[in-house]
C-alpha cells in the first residue's frame, strides 16, 4: 500500500491507495509500450544512482562532496537536448537521483535534413582527442557523417530515441564519476523511470512536483533557495516580457511548433506565482498551518505514486486500450 497526503478545506486527508506490482508496473513494463513511438508527449523521467547511494551529494560512506557532479550533469543535459527530439520543461538534480520533465516527438528526426541530422551528431558527440572536444575537426566530422548514408541514419535513429538520450545523458558523467572516484562498474540503476502526462494539468503538476522537489527534501526553504533546477533557470530571467509570456521549455531540439502538441497555456507568471506559493503551503504543512490550493497541492502529491501514465480518467483509459493494458492509474485529483 501506498498513501497520498493533502489538505482540504483546512483538513489533512490521506488516501491509501494499494500500489500494483503486476508485470505491467511502470518499473517492468517494455520502454516500448510505454513511450508512444508516433505522437509527441509530456513524461516525468526519473534516474537514481545504484543503490539510491549519495554520489550526486554528500556521500556518507566516503565522506566526501560529491555535489559538482550535478554540474557535469546539467552542462551535459543542456547540450543534450539541443540536439535530440526533446524539449526540457523542468529538471532537478538531487543528491542520488535527478527529475526531468520532457516533451519528445518520437517523429521529428524524421523530418530534419541530412544536414541538421549530422549537425546535431557533431554537436551533441564532437571529435576528441585524449578525451577533450576539437572544434576545429567538427566540420570534418559532418561532412564524413553526410558521405556514410549508414552512420547517418544510424545517427538520425539514435537522435530521435529517448531511450538513447537518457543514455547518452548519464553514461559520460557515470565514467567521469568513476575515473575521479577510481571505480568500476554502474552508477545509474540501469533503468529509468518514464511516465507519460496525458493533459496540460498532468504537464504542470509534473513541473511543479520536480521544481519543489529541494523544498520538500528540506534543501531549500523557498524557490529562490533552489540550485541545480529548472525554476532557478526560470527566476534568472524574470523580465515582465518573460513572465508575460506562455510557459516555454528550458531549452528545446524541438523547433517551434515542430511538436503536434500545443504549448501549456499557462504564463510563466502564474506558473512562478504558483510553485512560489506551493513552497510556502509545504512549510506551513510542517508546522500544521492552514494551507491553500489544495486542489494543486492533491495533483503534486499524487504524482509521488509512480505510475505508467498521469491525468484525467477519461485519457487514462484511452492510453490503457490503445496498449491493451489493464488500468492501474488513480487519475489526478480534479
Amino acid at each position: 500500500m501506498g498513501s497520498v497526503d493533502f489538505l482540504h478545506a483546512g483538513r489533512r486527508i490521506s488516501l491509501d491507495i494499494a500500489v500494483s506490482v503486476a508485470d505491467d508496473s511502470p518499473m517492468t513494463t517494455p520502454r516500448r509500450l510505454l513511450v508512444d513511438s508516433q505522437n509527441a508527449c509530456d513524461y516525468h523521467l526519473v534516474s537514481r544512482c545504484v543503490r539510491q547511494a549519495w554520489l550526486l551529494g554528500w556521500n556518507r560512506a566516503t565522506r566526501r562532496d560529491c555535489s559538482h557532479r550535478r554540474g557535469w550533469l546539467t552542462e551535459r543535459l543542456m547540450l543534450l537536448v539541443r540536439c535530440f527530439a526533446v524539449e526540457l520543461y523542468a529538471y532537478s538534480i538531487m543528491s542520488n537521483h535527478f527529475h526531468l520533465v520532457v516533451r519528445y516527438d518520437p517523429s521529428a528526426c524524421e523530418r530534419w535534413t541530412d544536414e541538421d541530422v549530422a549537425a546535431r551528431w557533431v554537436d551533441a558527440f564532437p571529435p576528441t582527442e585524449r578525451g577533450k572536444p576539437v572544434p576545429e575537426r567538427k566540420a570534418e566530422a559532418r561532412e564524413l557523417l553526410l558521405g556514410d548514408p549508414e552512420r547517418l541514419a544510424r545517427a538520425r535513429r539514435t537522435l530521435g530515441s529517448l531511450s538513447a538520450f537518457m543514455k547518452h545523458l548519464k553514461q559520460p558523467v557515470a565514467r567521469r564519476a568513476n575515473v575521479e572516484d577510481d571505480r568500476k562498474g554502474h552508477f545509474f540503476e540501469q533503468r529509468f523511470y518514464s511516465g507519460a502526462l496525458l493533459s496540460e494539468e498532468a504537464l504542470i503538476a509534473a513541473m511543479a512536483y520536480v521544481d519543489l522537489n529541494p523544498v520538500r527534501a528540506g534543501i531549500a526553504e523557498r524557490i529562490e533557495e533552489c540550485r541545480d533546477t529548472s525554476i532557478a533557470d526560470r527566476l534568472q530571467d524574470n523580465s515582465e516580457g518573460a513572465l508575460a509570456a506562455y510557459l516555454e521549455p528550458v531549452t528545446s531540439g524541438l523547433p517551434q511548433g515542430a511538436a503536434s502538441m500545443l504549448r501549456p497555456a499557462v504564463a510563466a507568471r502564474d506558473y512562478v506565482d504558483m510553485v512560489t506559493t506551493m513552497a510556502s503551503a509545504i512549510r506551513a504543512r510542517a508546522d500544521g498551518e492552514s494551507v491553500r490550493e489544495a486542489g494543486w497541492l492533491a495533483k503534486i502529491s499524487a504524482l509521488r505514486r509512480p505510475q505508467r501514465a498521469y491525468g484525467p480518467k477519461d485519457l487514462l483509459e484511452q492510453w490503457a486500450a490503445r496498449r491493451q493494458f489493464q488500468l492501474r492509474e488513480v487519475p489526478l485529483p480534479v
